[in-house]
């Protein structure tokens, strides 16, 4: 990678450090370094556990299904990576059931938002084909999009068990269990209930891991950054957004 992307790096690592927050991230990739046809350094990510000496999470770089180099954009306003809406994901290799109920996080950079009917298009998570999922979806109607985030709930239960975040536009996205943020900022709503998953199936980005043996609700977004951990209050979560948005404008993610 450039020079000028691992001063980018470096800069994000000192303002995790010094935001005390390294601990909240089992994985963490920022889309970032050079594209080639396997579009390797794009998929290895910065963080795979809360330590670098501690346990470490998911596969050593995310397994690739169906990105090519075109697909991927380091820098400006079609920064990282675009899904296609029905064969395109990335395998984390992080089982959903690392994670506790109540304990939790999963946030996304969109950089390009979804299309297409009222079907579910889903950023990333598992679901065990019955009655659990870890999950942040976004469906898509006639007049907005709203944006589900599923802690190893009933997708049948959404009320009670999802978060909800009308007209999801582009930006920077973290349920951190129990509360919904953009851009750093809590939207107000906050999660009621929860239950442990049950399944070891790791989490698909930019699809859903349907029982491990499917990929399903695809995304045909472009996001330049996915997180999975430990929840974060709202001075933490306020902060890995500061660090987030000092990267993009590094790399001039506009």
């Amino acid at each position: 990678c450039s020079q000028s992307t691992l001063r980018a790096v470096s800069a994000f690592c000192d303002a995790i450090d010094r935001a005390g927050i390294r601990d909240r991230f089992f994985r963490l990739n920022l889309f970032a370094g050079n594209s080639d046809a396997s579009l390797a350094a794009v998929r290895t990510p910065l963080f795979r556990g809360q330590s670098l000496g501690g346990t470490q999470y998911g596969n050593t770089t995310d397994t690739n299904v169906n990105f090519v180099a075109g697909d991927y954009a380091e820098t400006g306003a079609s920064s990282g990576l675009k899904g296609n809406g029905s064969t395109k994901f990335l395998d984390t290799g992080v089982n959903a059931n690392a994670l506790t109920a109540n304990n939790s996080h999963m946030g996304f950079g969109l950089r390009a938002t979804q299309t297409g009917g009222a079907a579910f298009r889903t950023l990333g998570g598992a679901f065990n084909g019955t009655a659990n999922s870890f999950e942040m979806a976004v469906r898509r109607n006639n007049t907005n999009r709203n944006c589900f985030f599923t802690r190893f709930a009933s997708p049948s239960d959404q009320a009670g068990e999802e978060t909800l975040l009308s007209a999801l536009g582009i930006g920077d996205v973290l349920m951190a269990y129990p509360s919904f943020y953009r851009n750093g900022a809590a939207t107000g709503g906050t999660a009621t209930t929860s239950e442990n998953y049950p399944n070891a199936h790791a989490i698909y980005i930019f699809a859903l891991n349907q029982t491990n043996t499917s990929a399903i609700s695809h995304t045909d977004a472009r996001m330049n950054w996915y997180s999975i951990g430990l929840t974060m209050t709202s001075s933490q979560a306020l902060a890995f957004y500061n660090a987030v948005a000092s990267f993009n404008t590094a790399l001039s993610r506009t």
